[in-house]
């Protein structure tokens, strides 16, 4: 992607982390491609994908089920004596009686000699099989044959992939298991039909314990109704009890919510594995845990979730179509983004049809094996006992619900552990229902009510925001509990997100300010002080755990391509409804595709085409007058190139790789052009690369930026030659024939085509330059930025990055893109100066064209896509610091990289290879274009202030007037201003650039630390300004402080070319520069001069030589 000239902005670039990180390779999906029939045998197109880290995980998975047969005895479990996974917590509650079992451990496990598991071709009978005796089957009131007795006897076999049911598992080589459940006033028999399925459905010799913890669940009380919890009493305790031996049950005395009920659950468990549960669930096969446990087997640090199939008729407690949608993990602590409701009139029928195809579609990213997600239910999950105490189990002060499952997602991973969903292993769940009805069986009040002690012990009674210390209800009891998953809340924040910027973005997203209310302050003043959460944060440090901003990217980016849930880009917080998508506003509609992504809450105004509100779409304003409609352009057919007459091409192929982000408009026609350009014989394949692009060009996956779109690409090819093209270009004829003809004499010889302009409606190239002319060729300056050039030479120093031609092994050479680059920006700069600096070469070919879209700021051409805050300062600050060497020192002075004075940053991925290439250093490169830097003087030996000669009081002296200390500047005009007395960040200062009429410093005068030259090429004394331009570097003589006669240190700021330098000059009128004849111009002065750094660091042999 390149900058036109003269735009002003550099084109944003959409990126995240969605290249996988950690150990995960990409992978490359390719897909067939049918939109070029004409293409046939000759060449072919292929659109790549690259897969994120969730399906890294999946493929190794694969691995494992593909080569398990070959599995030898070393394949055992990592699982120590079970004192030592069950670890120690020793803390007790205070208010607990323990009805149960010995809590004595038991023996040890000695390391297995076989493979815990492997497939056969049988299915097994999981969903038939149970483990309990015939004799006891008829105690068990509630168990169901879930083959038949559920969705009008369909079973739920549907529910699961049918390659679930050819696993074999040894259960010698599993871990035993504890089962904890938590209950609280639960409706009646559902603790019963959990405790029924967990006992019939679970290999005995592998279950310890099932452990019933009753949070002081009190019949008739709280204002339940009479039906709530009708059974729930010592008579059902019994019962429970009675079903096996390993059923215990726990009471508290006092109310303590879900992460402190399952701490009890915890303390008194003997497995080597700890599984807790809630107490409205089902378990759905025989083998849930063997397929849940595996995970864990192969790494202990894994939280293992069970997938959930919706219960949702309390009544007759079927199995609903829930089933799909609730499958692709928990995000932003909801179930997945297909669990939405299909308004039929904010669709198409089309969409919708689509949109039911995912509503009941199975789990997402894969069928059957586990995948990573960032954040996971409170319960339905299995770790390993050592790992739960190794992380600190859960804070104790969490009370009630809320933040117990986003404390335990940020503790696993950033701890050095995973989250896994294992859609083999499933469980029925019953949702709360959030309000009571009739007719359907008891149904649980959600959310409920709370105890006064509880809400005066935890300081939640509040009143107009006054603190009364007395229990009241907030309108309503959902007031109460509210505020205690806020206090929640706050503690995981401090404690696992800390001073993250993210913290005062999640203040502002629910409290609407960026700092807490005083009674919401009371809560973050008492975690200071709670030894419960001041231990959590021991057990972090003691972890090493990293810190949010890893978290955020290297788990909640790479797996969802989206920041954490509160970030202000979360699409989840819009404000309105763009049909199936959401936008903070109508205009904001998913990266501008037009009327089909405007509606729901939006319209299209036909008159601005543009998406507006929908009431605002109705009025007569949006009505657009009729004309004829005319159909758009057809690309002109043409045949095909073929080979040059007498051109020998050596039989040399070229791979052409298109990396295409949101170009729905233009990747056909790029690709078209492409094709008929380049002849059979030459071409061997079009690489079109698929940047999640939305919707997607053939796939949608997660996005990998401009450089690893492009280094996929180059990996995914094999022609001899690698050209890259933007994805909105059309090839002049015969544009290939330099790239072959230069790369043969010289295979690190890296070839760069001239860029013209391209009519995106014609598809017609305009504006070519005379031969010799256009645009090919950049140089870079000390802010890591790259300007355009042209000179008489073919070298060209710095590559501005889209458009080239290498050989593959060169490529490969010099080790490719830097692959920890994120997004767009800077690799233009590393691989120049990698190529340059380690023994290739950049010529431009005069005789090669492609036409380009310049994003000029019109709708047309605005890119779709969204480039990371600060990811091309940073790709752009490593680039140089690589490279350059001490002058990095020179690019920190630049205020767009301060924030990296104090930074470490990690360079090893580029000075690995220069090191292994014995690539020479940046002062050879510096000397190599001494015609740049030193004759055009964009490496200056004096820089000075120049000062008006104009009687005032004060000194004053010429500055850019809108222009700061960068090289990616636009014109400008001089002003007059007060005198700096230090070098502070500002353009007041100057020295001579540009190669004059002897090619020979210097023809012109330049802001220091800018891109900015005074403009002396076509003077008019009738201007009441003094422009600046873009420096050019070989104009000419044009601008000198030309000395006034007799005087050693008095100067004409004279301008002009040829004859007519000096004719007129600069002067100054109201305090105002202005252009004047010589005669009539005052004079100027030489202020404050001194060598800068950047001259300061040649070596003394290079400053002799210049």
């Amino acid at each position: 992607m390149m900058r036109h000239p003269q735009s002003s902005s550099s084109s944003s670039r959409r990126t995240t982390i969605g290249s996988s990180s950690g150990s995960g390779k990409k992978f490359v999906l390719l897909l067939s491609f049918a939109v070029f029939a004409i293409v046939g045998s000759l060449a072919y197109l292929r659109a790549l994908s690259l897969v994120s880290g969730g399906l890294d995980f999946q493929m190794q998975y694969q691995e494992k089920i593909a080569s398990l047969m070959s599995l030898d005895n070393q394949r055992t479990s990592s699982f120590k004596s079970k004192s030592s996974l069950r670890g120690e917590d020793p803390s007790s509650s205070s208010n607990t009686v323990i009805d149960g079992q010995d809590q004595d451990a038991t023996s040890t496990n000695e390391p297995p000699p076989t493979p815990p598991w492997h497939i056969v071709s049988d299915p097994d009978d999981s969903f038939e099989r149970i483990y309990i005796p015939p004799a006891d089957r008829r105690k068990y009131k509630h168990l169901r044959d879930l083959t038949k007795d559920v969705n009008k006897g369909k079973g739920l076999k549907h529910f699961f992939n049918p390659m679930c049911r050819h696993y074999r598992f040894d259960t010698n080589n599993l871990p035993t298991v504890s089962v904890i459940m938590t209950t609280q006033n639960e409706p009646d028999d559902w603790i019963s039909i959990g405790v029924e399925s967990i006992l019939a459905r679970t290999p005995p010799e592998l279950l310890v314990d099932v452990i019933v913890v009753d949070d002081n669940g009190m019949p008739g009380q709280h204002g339940l109704p009479h039906n709530i919890r009708r059974n729930v009493d010592e008579n059902e305790w019994d019962y429970i009890k009675s079903l096996s031996p390993k059923v215990s049950v726990i009471q508290h005395s006092n109310r303590e919510g879900c992460a402190r009920s399952r701490l009890t659950g915890a303390r008194a468990a003997k497995g080597e594995v700890l599984m807790f549960v809630d107490s409205h669930i089902e378990m759905t096969s025989s083998t849930w845990y063997e397929h849940l446990v595996i995970p864990i087997v192969e790494n202990p640090h894994t939280i293992a979730m069970q997938t959930i199939d919706v219960i949702d008729d309390l009544g007759s407690r079927d199995y609903g179509a829930g089933a799909g949608p609730l499958q692709y993990g928990v995000i932003m602590d909801r179930f997945g983004d297909y669990n939405e409701p299909i308004y039929p009139q904010n669709y198409t029928k089309e969409e919708i049809d689509e949109r039911k195809k995912y509503k009941y579609e199975a789990e997402r990213p894969g069928n059957r094996f586990p995948y990573e997600t960032p954040f996971g239910p409170g319960s339905l999950f299995a770790i390993r006992a050592d790992e739960f105490w190794r992380l600190g189990g859960y804070d104790e002060g969490l009370y009630v619900w809320g933040g117990e499952n986003t404390e335990l997602a940020f503790k696993i991973w950033m701890c050095g552990g995973r989250m896994l969903m294992v859609p083999c292993s499933r469980v029925g769940h019953m949702y709360r229902q959030h309000k009571e009805k009739d007719g359907r069986g008891a149904l649980t009040r959600w959310p409920p009510d709370l105890p006064q002690e509880m809400t005066d012990r935890l300081g939640c009674a509040y009143k107009n925001g006054t603190y009364t210390g007395k229990y009241i209800v907030l309108k309503h009891p959902a007031d109460n509990f509210t505020r205690i998953t806020t206090r929640n809340n706050l503690r995981v924040m401090e404690t696992w997100v800390g001073d993250h910027p993210a913290k005062r973005a999640y203040y502002k997203r629910m409290f609407g300010q960026e700092y807490l209310m005083p009674e919401f302050q009371r809560f973050i003043d008492q975690w200071k002080v709670d030894p419960v959460a001041q231990k959590q944060v021991r057990i972090k440090e003691e972890n090493k755990c990293h810190d949010f901003e890893w978290w955020d990217k290297y788990v909640m980016m790479r797996l969802t391509g989206r920041h954490y849930p509160w970030h202000i880009d979360m699409k989840k917080y819009a404000t309105v409804n763009c049909g199936n998508h959401k936008a903070k506003s109508c205009d904001k509609c998913p990266q501008g595709n037009g009327r089909s992504w405007c509606h729901g809450d939006c319209g299209w105004c036909d008159a601005t085409d543009s998406c507006v509100e929908f009431d605002d779409a109705k009025k007569s304003t949006c009505r657009k007058p009729r004309v004829v409609k005319k159909e758009p352009p057809q690309l002109k057919e043409k045949q095909r190139a073929l080979m040059p007459k007498g051109f020998d091409s050596h039989k040399m192929t070229v791979s052409v790789v298109l990396p295409c982000g949101f170009e729905h408009e233009f990747f056909e026609r790029t690709a078209k052009s492409v094709f008929q350009e380049t002849p059979e014989g030459v071409l061997k394949e079009i690489v079109i690369v698929d940047d999640a692009s939305d919707p997607p060009l053939k796939q949608l996956d997660s996005p990998a930026g401009l450089i690893g779109a492009k280094q996929a690409g180059a990996e995914a090819a094999t022609g001899d030659i690698i050209v890259f093209f933007d994805c909105h270009v059309k090839p002049g004829e015969d544009y290939w024939v330099p790239y072959v003809k230069e790369i043969h004499k010289n295979y690190k010889r890296v070839v760069i085509p001239v860029i013209t302009s391209l009519n995106v409606d014609t598809w017609e190239e305009f504006n070519r330059p005379a031969s010799g002319g256009g645009m090919s060729k950049c140089y870079l300056t000390f802010d890591a930025e790259f300007k355009w050039t042209t000179d008489d030479t073919p070298n060209v120093p710095i590559m501005s990055g889209g458009l080239l031609a290498i050989s593959k092994k060169w490529f490969f050479e010099i080790g490719g893109y830097d692959k920890t680059m994120l997004g767009w920006g800077g690799e233009n700069l590393d691989q120049s100066l990698r190529i340059w600096t380690c023994g290739g070469e950049i010529v431009s070919a005069p005789d090669s064209y492609v036409a380009h879209m310049w994003r000029d700021g019109t709708a047309k051409t605005k890119a779709k896509y969204k480039l990371g805050a600060g990811d091309a300062s940073k790709n752009q600050a490593r680039a140089v610091k690589a490279h350059i060497g001490p002058w990095f020192n020179k690019t920190l002075t630049f205020p767009k990289y301060y924030q990296f004075k104090n930074q470490n940053l990690d360079t090893s991925a580029i000075t690995d290879v220069i090191e292994k290439l014995g690539c020479k250093n940046f002062e050879w490169y510096l000397d190599k274009f001494n015609y740049i830097y030193r004759d055009a003087g964009v490496l200056p030996r004096e820089v000075f202030q120049i000062e008006a000669s104009n009687g005032s009081t004060k000194p004053q002296c010429l500055r850019l007037k809108t222009m700061k200390w960068t090289n990616y500047g636009k014109p400008d005009e001089l002003e007059l201003v007060d005198c700096l007395e230090d070098r502070a960040a500002d353009p007041q200062y100057w020295h001579l650039a540009n190669r004059g009429d002897d090619k020979r410093c210097c023809g012109g005068l330049r802001a220091w630390n800018t891109d900015q030259c005074i403009d002396g090429r076509d003077p008019k004394a009738t201007e009441d300004k003094v422009p600046t331009y873009g420096c050019d570097l070989g104009q000419g003589l044009e601008t000198s402080l030309k000395p006034k006669p007799g005087q050693t240190d008095e100067y004409f700021l004279a301008l002009g070319r040829g004859k007519q330098h000096g004719n007129l000059c600069v002067s100054v009128k109201n305090s105002k520069p202005i252009i004047v004849g010589c005669g009539d111009a005052i004079t100027w002065k030489k202020r404050n001069p001194f060598t800068p750094i950047e001259y300061d660091l040649l070596s003394e042999e290079t400053k002799k030589i210049w």
